[in-house]
């Protein structure tokens, strides 16, 4: 677990894996976040990383594959991140990606299998396409203009 936020640390003085991830972060183009449902929420582990970044995800698209074991298929989850990216300052797509019973959607090779492997195979087209969308209109306005702040 983290306890401090990289920009808390002096330019330079970040610990190596912080500095690391946050040019991986500003790097990326846009985001998949694959969250779980935990509880009836967010991953906790999963949601500590992304509060010790800020800056660093402004204007990047984010869409959201959420699963879980039950039927509910982390859309308790993906709401959640819905709202916290959004805050975050991403651009959150509105196709969504979710998957119950995951322990059954795939098979031994993590093809997917049964009912919910193929709703998977369905959905994907379009959830894929949302984000490339949204990435290329983000990009295009990055090289565009400077961002507001």
């Amino acid at each position: 677990m983290l306890d401090r936020m990289y920009k808390e640390y002096p330019r330079g003085e970040a610990p190596p894996a912080l500095e690391a991830l946050a040019a991986k972060i500003r790097r990326a183009d846009a985001f998949v976040f694959v969250a779980g449902e935990y509880n009836w929420s967010v991953q906790p582990g999963l949601k500590n990383l992304t509060d010790h970044f800020l800056e660093e995800w402004f204007w990047r698209p984010a869409a959201i594959a959420s699963y879980s074991a039950g039927r509910f298929a982390g859309a308790r989850a993906g709401l959640a991140w819905h709202g916290i990216l959004s805050e975050m300052g991403m651009v959150v797509v509105s196709t969504s990606l979710a998957v119950g019973a995951v322990a059954h959607a795939f098979d031994a090779d993590g093809d997917p299998s049964g009912d919910g492997g193929a709703a998977l195979v369905r959905a994907f087209p379009r959830f894929a396409d949302d984000l490339a969308w949204w990435t290329d209109a983000a990009r295009h306005q990055r090289d565009r203009s400077d961002p507001p702040y």
